[in-house]
């Protein structure tokens, strides 16, 4: 009986079993169904980083579609010039990047040398940084890291991929390297989404940081000053770990965890500084010749030139003259011969100190309010803060208000020595804008990512993109409705004017008063300079031309400074005339006869060229052959006076040789010297400064000089002298002109 029993309840047990079980099967389908579009209507994280990746891709190419990107510094047109063989062969060293990262560049080039590797590698590097930047956040608040990663890009589009320039690219690498290292959540911790994801396992974490300390390498290699100043500003996220340490107690997983990665990242670009020293950097080298030397011009010039009045006794100890210390201020120090390392030092030991300049700070802070990059930060900051009836709660004081300090300690020092320029300021304000919300990222996500599901998140992200619009509409919407400066009509002029110099290389030699920073050229940051592009047209005053890759070009034209050089040569041209009468005033006191006057030779668009003249000596009178002025005339609203000449010489005779317009007062015997052209034009509309035959014969020249006080009469002897290498004739000239 009870065996019955036992067996009935068990039958009893087993059909209401099967009822549940049948029913639980009935309802799974809805079940499964109604989780799917849970899934379908929520994104995970990794969808969220995918198409965080999409955004940062589109925002990539409406900057270079539609914002005109250019190179942000004069410095930039000469890498990417030496990076693309423009000064020659493509090389490693580079004036200011580190050679491992100069091998890099080269290697490109070898591979595809028609590309220019110099801004699409930059390119990535930013590409990659911010991406990194905006994965990690997304990770560890996946909504409202989301919003910040949007901003960032915002943000961050004109100052990298517009206003194109190493200094800041190497800034948003190296911070881009600390958040790698110290936001990134490891196996302990979850993950402050919905689905309770796990943080990244040891060997993800591992490969996580490795890429970190990469960046932090890389970085340091593309601009140590920049990779220093960032690596000021990033403390404040080591800061932040310090308490949950002493919390804890657990003293070796902070070691292993937060200092461990740093010591060999900083071991690294430490060694990698110390190899290239012993690589690149050795004894009698030009590259080290030239560290020296850029080093001494920095003491010097980027600290501040003292004042001539001031020390007057203490310049002309050293030979140096008022037209020196002008030129020092305005960095034309390419005389390799008078502004040599040994003067700027001797500059520097006599010059005092001077106080520090307190007004540049306050100036400094009124600036630094009102950039973009500030307020977003700020405005951050403010949301970290909020709600105030809970401030006392905060957890990461330290590296959400460290920054700021670290920003004005950064200045501080700057203004000690000069003016903070622009692009040092950018690059701070980048770094405290990651690192500040790196910081508040993941206390405003605990406070917010309840309150951000649905349409409210899709809200946030929507308002985070038009204020960071809003605020950097002068940078993001403006220049869609302007025109490029590289299509304007003065750049393609000048740009016209380069690749008709520079087709005949052994015609001209171009002093390029503009900044050269491609905008000017009419060039594209994405456009590689031909090789040789630049091999003869050379700045006056930039320190490059002390550079391995400028002397190695004037040394293949058997010249080595320029300026004691063009009274050498009949193919000195120098462009616009702000630039020749600098020369004029300030240069001709230098050398003692050489720049004497100069005269008008072409005119391509909008840019003169002219032609330095100089005293010759030498000068043989010669009988055998004559010639006469025929006309003259006033040109350009009687700002120059034109002369018109002939000359008895063959064809043969004339070839490759240089004609001057010679006078001489009879009463006072003062001499004066102007370069002619021959009246024969090549394909470009230029007239002939050397006789050439392969153009059409003649035996026409012009002179075209600033306008003269006094006529050319019998008051002058007046001669016509032809040129070859360092020889001249003065030949018997007949004057028709009174």
């Amino acid at each position: 009986m009870p065996q019955s029993v036992s067996s009935g309840s068990r039958q009893v047990s087993a059909g209401a079993g099967g009822c549940v079980l049948r029913h639980f099967l009935s309802v799974l389908p809805n079940l499964r169904l109604k989780e799917n579009m849970v899934k379908k209507g929520r994104l995970s994280v990794r969808q969220k980083q995918c198409l965080f990746l999409v955004f940062h891709i589109l925002v990539v190419a409406y900057a270079v579609l539609f914002l005109h990107p250019f190179y942000g510094s004069n410095d930039e047109f000469s890498l990417a010039a030496i990076a693309s063989g423009a000064y020659g062969a493509p090389t490693q060293y580079f004036i200011y990047i580190h050679s491992g990262f100069g091998w890099l560049l080269k290697a490109f080039y070898l591979l595809i040398p028609g590309v220019n590797w110099y801004t699409l590698v930059m390119y990535g590097m930013i590409f990659l940084s911010l991406s990194a930047v905006g994965c990690v956040w997304i990770r560890r608040t996946e909504r409202t890291g989301a919003v910040l990663a949007v901003m960032l890009v915002l943000a961050c589009a004109w100052p990298l991929y517009v206003e194109f320039q190493y200094t800041k690219t190497a800034a948003v690498v190296t911070a881009a390297g600390y958040v790698l290292l110290f936001c990134t959540p490891d196996g302990s911790r979850k993950a402050s989404d919905k689905e309770g994801q796990q943080g990244y396992t040891a060997w993800q974490r591992t490969g996580i940081l490795s890429i970190g300390i990469l960046f932090l390498l890389l970085g340091s290699w593309i601009r140590f000053h920049a990779f220093g100043m960032i690596t000021i500003m990033a403390f404040g996220l080591w800061l932040g770990r310090v308490p949950a340490v002493r919390r804890d107690r657990d003293l070796k997983r902070f070691l292993l965890r937060d200092c461990m990665p740093c010591m060999l990242a900083f071991g690294m670009v430490l060694g990698s500084i110390l190899l290239e020293n012993v690589l690149v950097y050795t004894p009698g080298s030009p590259e080290a010749h030239y560290r020296e030397y850029d080093r001494a011009r920095q003491q010097l010039l980027d600290y501040g030139v003292p004042e001539w009045d001031e020390y007057q006794a203490e310049y002309e100890a050293l030979g140096l003259t008022r037209t020196d210390c002008i030129n020092l201020k305005n960095w034309l120090i390419a005389d390799y011969d008078r502004y040599t390392a040994d003067t700027f030092r001797a500059i520097v030991e006599f010059r005092q100190d001077r106080p520090f300049q307190w007004e540049y700070l306050i100036d400094y802070l009124v600036i630094l309010a009102e950039k973009p990059l500030f307020i977003l930060g700020a405005l951050i900051t403010f949301l970290w803060l909020f709600p105030l009836s809970s401030w006392r709660k905060r957890r990461e004081w330290a590296p959400v208000l460290y920054p700021y300090l670290a920003l004005t300690g950064i200045y501080l020092y700057f203004i000690s020595i000069y003016r903070v320029l622009p692009i040092v300021v950018t690059a701070c304000l980048m770094g405290f804008l990651i690192f500040v919300w790196s910081a508040a990222g993941e206390e405003i996500g605990e406070i917010w990512n309840d309150r951000l599901e649905g349409k409210r998140g899709l809200a946030a992200g929507l308002a985070g993109v038009m204020l960071t619009v809003g605020i950097c509409c002068r940078m993001l919407v403006a220049p869609v409705f302007q025109a490029p400066v590289q299509e304007s009509e003065p750049s393609m002029a000048f740009r016209s004017l380069y690749d008709t110099i520079s087709r005949d290389q052994k015609v001209y030699y171009v002093f390029d008063p503009f900044t050269n920073n491609g905008v000017e050229l009419g060039y594209s940051i994405f456009e590689k300079l031909p090789k040789d592009y630049l091999t003869n047209i050379f700045t006056l005053g930039g320190w490059e031309t002390e550079s391995p890759q400028v002397v190695s070009n004037l040394e293949a034209y058997e010249q080595r400074s320029l300026l004691t050089s063009l009274y050498q040569s009949d193919r000195a041209v120098l462009i616009s005339n702000t630039l020749m009468e600098h020369i004029m005033l300030h240069l001709q006191d230098i050398y003692d006869g050489i720049f004497i006057t100069y005269s008008k030779v072409n005119q391509i668009g909008d840019f003169d060229l002219f032609a330095l003249n100089y005293k010759m000596s030498g000068l043989k009178d010669s009988e055998e052959f004559t010639a006469s002025l025929d006309r003259t005339y006033t040109a350009e609203n009687e700002r120059y006076d034109v002369f018109e000449a002939t000359v008895n010489m063959t064809p043969e005779e004339l070839e490759g040789k240089s004609v001057f317009l010679w006078m001489e007062s009879v009463e006072s015997g003062k001499r004066r010297m102007y370069q002619g052209t021959w009246q024969q034009q090549d394909e470009d509309g230029l007239y002939s400064m050397l006789y050439d035959s392969d153009l059409s014969d003649t035996d026409q020249v012009r002179f075209m000089v600033p306008k003269l006080s006094y006529p050319l009469d019998d008051r002058y002897e007046v001669r016509i002298v032809i040129r070859e290498g360092d020889k001249g004739r003065k030949m018997i000239t007949e004057n028709n002109l009174y």
